[in-house]
Order: structure tokens, then sequence, then C-alpha cells
């Protein structure tokens, strides 16, 4: 099939009904400590000094330092008592220390400490909070206390209370108005996927129906660019909710990022939490996400996935692919890519999910990387990239694509690609990584030239697969030979059990040698029937590496001088001072040599 429109993602987006205001997220904090600024409208009198201590007196010697020097001394108190009664010495102590994020702290390290007299003290139910949980006091009991005035102005503790608070229904209003709008359309319309193309908002993602994309449209005009699978057919995917599943797996523990609770736990933590950035369920080696797999099918276009080659009768090193994902609305991820150049697919169960994403070459506003990316800042949490702004710089760039998935619908993300992921609700969420044919090459090309950041395999596993793989091998080649010596290396690692079992990313390159990925990945390809494809993504690689070594050759004064940082002393040497400048270059994606 031919698409004339197919690549409409790369034209210019209008950022129209696609900024948002920023005006709709002020709260009022609920101990009345202001934002830094209001310290400008202080008059020192308003309020009653009779009846509240000056702050400087509140505080005693702590009233010297900046807040972020009082928070990061705060950080060291373990204990729940020390906490409390430093809490209880003034009104502005107390405010200090009203941070959920300190609470949470110490409970994790508390559920996570070996020692008998914290097993004995595990929290077996929520409060409401981390604070009221740790105090094992209702929600509703803890103090009604108010500073007066303008006593206590402090970005610091003020912030995360306000990330706290976002109402993303009414921030993104029109963004939801819009798409819902698309969302019908397409859904109640008999449409064919050239009209689809065409009534396609710009700066939108794509939404095409599962039953008119193929396997040959995908891999020929799809397999680079983000879109919205949907489907009429209701039944397409499974109708769980939380109650459903709380239901049918109160006491099964998943894993909640910092914690691992059952679920019946979790859903309390859901329903009532006060956190910035709120705990996500990401889970995929659970009980019950073992039964929950058998009651999805994979989408056809991407069931042809090279990664499976990891993962046989025989052998299984593959890393994990398939996650159940729950969490509570405001709950989301910050920008990043997925691991290891995958592609994903992620569908919405219960709950709408609002996607950013921007294509491989273009880093997200607010996100820092080194040069190899293997390094990423960002912000706290995803709230704070909003508050900050960076949402509306965003939307303003040329390639950055704005969708909601609703309940039923499945978004491609495709290998490469910053995405950063707000929930609008309560939600829930099945999702995998995959590596489709035309993708190949660049997970090759990854593997290959990014050895420190290859994540996911673990190395009993992994050295398991070598003793399997490596009887079987008939012929002695350079791959092979280096796979001889990483497993002579590893006989020779004195790595202790929970290392063995612990995600390659996360070992230090002292303790564990790379892993030769590249190489098994090659010879399991053979083995499964796949050299031919394996030949042309050879091909396509060592074209990806020239073109990676044309642009590293780039001079470091012109590097710089794209880049716009006057600062370098090479560019003060060498260009006019006083004097700079910026390209927009259009330099090719090395997705499309």
């Amino acid at each position: 099939m031919t698409v004339s429109r197919h690549d409409r993602h790369s034209t210019k987006a209008s950022a129209t009904g696609r900024n948002i205001s920023l005006f709709t997220i002020s709260s009022r904090h609920p101990l009345n400590v202001k934002p830094e600024g209001n310290s400008y409208l202080s008059t020192g009198d308003d309020y009653d000094t009779t009846k509240f201590l000056p702050r400087h007196v509140q505080m005693g010697v702590f009233n010297r330092f900046p807040d972020e020097l009082i928070m990061y001394m705060i950080s060291f108190i373990e204990d729940i008592e020390s906490l409390k009664n430093l809490s209880h010495t003034s009104r502005i102590m107390y405010a200090y220390m009203y941070d959920e994020e300190i609470w949470k702290r110490i409970y994790v390290k508390q559920i996570t400490d070996d020692s008998k007299s914290s097993k004995d003290n595990v929290f077996e139910d929520w409060k409401g909070s981390w604070r009221s949980t740790l105090l094992n006091i209702k929600d509703t009991d803890q103090a009604n206390l108010q500073l007066p005035g303008n006593i206590l102005c402090s970005d610091v503790l003020y912030r995360p209370y306000q990330c706290s608070q976002v109402d993303y229904e009414k921030l993104f209003h029109k963004i939801i108005k819009e798409e819902e709008t698309y969302h019908n359309r397409i859904n109640e319309a008999d449409v064919d996927l050239q009209t689809e193309l065409e009534i396609l908002p710009n700066g939108r993602v794509l939404r095409i129906s599962e039953s008119l994309l193929s396997m040959t449209d995908f891999n020929e005009n799809f397999h680079d660019k983000p879109f919205i699978l949907t489907n009429s057919d209701k039944d397409r995917w499974p109708h769980w909710t939380l109650d459903s599943l709380v239901e049918r797996f109160p006491d099964v523990v998943f894993r909640q990022e910092a914690v691992q609770w059952p679920l019946s736990l979790y859903s309390k933590y859901l329903a009532r939490n006060k956190d910035e950035s709120p705990l996500y369920l990401f889970d995929c080696s659970s009980v019950a996400m073992k039964t929950l797999r058998e009651e999805y099918v994979v989408p056809k276009i991407f069931q042809y996935d090279l990664f499976t080659v990891f993962a046989n009768q025989e052998i299984n090193c593959r890393p994990d692919h398939a996650w159940l994902i729950i969490g509570p609305k405001r709950s989301g991820s910050t920008f990043h890519k997925d691991p290891n150049y995958t592609s994903a697919w992620n569908t919405a169960i219960y709950g709408r999910k609002l996607w950013i994403m921007l294509p491989p070459n273009i880093v997200p506003p607010g996100v820092g990387t080194d040069d190899e990316e293997s390094e990423v800042t960002s912000p706290v949490g995803i709230a704070e990239w909003v508050m900050s702004g960076f949402f509306n710089d965003a939307v303003k760039l040329e390639n950055c694509l704005v969708g909601i998935t609703f309940p039923g619908e499945c978004m491609h993300v495709p290998s490469g690609w910053w995405h950063a992921v707000i929930n609008l609700d309560d939600s829930i969420a099945l999702t995998q990584n995959f590596v489709p044919l035309p993708k190949l090459s660049n997970t090759l090309n990854f593997f290959k030239n990014k050895k420190n950041q290859i994540s996911g395999f673990r190395p009993n596993q992994f050295k398991m697969t070598l003793d399997q793989l490596l009887e079987t091998l008939p012929a002695e080649d350079d791959d092979v030979r280096t796979l001889k010596h990483y497993k002579q290396q590893y006989e020779t690692l004195d790595l202790e059990n929970d290392l063995q079992v612990e995600d390659c990313g996360e070992i230090l390159s002292s303790k564990l040698p790379p892993m030769p990925i590249f190489e098994l990945f090659k010879q399991l390809l053979i083995l499964n029937g796949k050299k031919q494809e394996l030949d042309a993504a050879l091909s396509k690689l060592a074209k990806l590496e020239k073109s990676d070594v044309k642009q590293g050759n780039k001079s470091k004064i012109w590097k710089t001088l794209v880049e716009n940082k006057t600062d370098s002393q090479e560019v003060q040497e060498t260009a006019p001072q006083g004097f700079s400048f910026g390209f927009a270059l259009d330099e090719s994606s090395d997705e499309e040599i």
C-alpha cells in the first residue's frame, strides 16, 4: 500500500491549542507556607508578634542556614522519634518536617533494613500519608497548624506541595477536549488509512485502526513514527479495573519502585497519597503477571519480535519486556528512551494517558544529557517539568507530538524516541518492548557501540546461555572466540549471589566486564534462521557507523558554534568577541540511512 502522506508528522506543528496556562496550578499550602517571592511583599508587621514568635526565635541556630542546607541536614535523620521531636520544637520547624519525601525515605529504609528490629516494625496499613503511616495516626489527626502572614516564604518547601496538587484535567483541558473529538471521530467513522492521515491534527499522534495497518505498511511507513492503534472491538483488550485486580490478587506482592507491597495495600495508597511523584506499580514477574499475560493477545504488527531469540525452551537470557503498569492520577514518567534501543507498545486498559514525544535527535527542554546519552538528568518529577514551563517549550518544537491514549487504545513508541507520560486518571496499562525488523540495525549498533548503556541482562542467565550455546556452535570465528573469552572471564569473577541476578546496567564495570551481547545476538539470529535478515542489518550497521564517525570528526570549534556554547576557550580565541550564532542544521538521522 502506498501512503502519500505518511510523513505528515514531519510537518511543522502549530502550538495553538497545545500551550497551557500555568496560572491554573496555584495551590495554597495547608500550613500557609508561601512561595519565596512573597517575602518581598512582607512589611515585617503582617502578623501579631504577641501571639507568634519571630522566625529567628522559632528556628534557633537553624535560622543561619539556607533552606536547601536545612533540608539536607534533616535527610540524615533516620529514626521516627527524632524527626517527630524536631518537628515539635516550633511551628516553623514543623513546616520543614512536613515534606512527604522526608518520611517516605525513613519508611523505605525501615522496610528494607535487614535488622530484626526493623522487620518487626513493618507497616501493614496506609494512613493517607507517609508521615501518618509512620506515626500510626489518622491523617485527619495531624495538627491543624497555620503559619501567620509571610513568616515562612520558601520555594523549597512550597514547590513539592504545589506539584502534589497539580490538576492535569484542568491544566490540559483544551488538549483533552481536542483529543476526545479526534478519538471519537476516528472511532465513529468507517474511514480508510488515507482519510485518517488527512484528518490528523497538527502536532498530534496519528490514530490508525488495527484492521487497516498491515505488517508491510508498518515496516515500510510507520516503524519509525509514533501512532495510536485503535480497535472497534470492545473486547479486544481485557476489562481490568483496580477493584477487580485487588479482588483477584489481594495478597500478591508487586513492585512499586522503591517498595514491594501487596496489591491491597497499594490500592489504599493509590486512593489517598500526597506525593509529588506518586509511586508507580511497574511489575513483570509477579505470580499475578504470569496469569494476566495469558489474558491478552499482542497486536499482529508487534508480534514479529527479533528479541525472542534470547528466549526459547532451552535458553532464556532475555531482559524483562512485558509489564503491568498501575498508577494513580498525577503519576507518570519523566522523559526517557526505552532500553537497548527497543521499540515498545503501551495499551491503556483503564484511565487516560497523556504522551509528549520527541524524535531521537531532539533532546527535550529541561533534560540534560552527555554526548553519548549515557547520563540523563531531568527535574524530580513530571509535575515540576510541566510547572517550570518546559511543556510549553516542548510543544513549540517542530517535531514534538502530543497525544492521549484512551482505554483500549495502544501507543506505538519507536525505538530511540524520547517520551514522557502523565496519567490523567487512575490508570492500568500493559506494555512490551520488542525489536521489529526495520530496527534490527539500530539495535545491533547500540549493542556494539554503546556497551556501557546495555541493561536488563543478568550475569547468571547470560553465563548459562553461553554454557549451552557454545556446545552447539559448529565453527570458531571471532564472535565465538569473544563469547568463550567472556565465559572464561566470568568463571574467574567473585560475584556475590545478589549481583549474579542483578541487572547488568546496575553493576559497576569494575565488578563485571562488558557482556558480549552484540556477538551473542548475531549467533542467536543465525541459529534461529535469521541470517539473511542479519546480513542486511549488518550492511546498514556499517553505514550507521560510517555516519557516526563522519559526524564525530567535526572540529570542536564547529560543534561548539553549532551548539551556541560561547564560553569555550577555543571559540573565544577563534571567533569574533561579543558575537555568537546557532545553526538549525537538518542533519539526517541515522535511522534514515
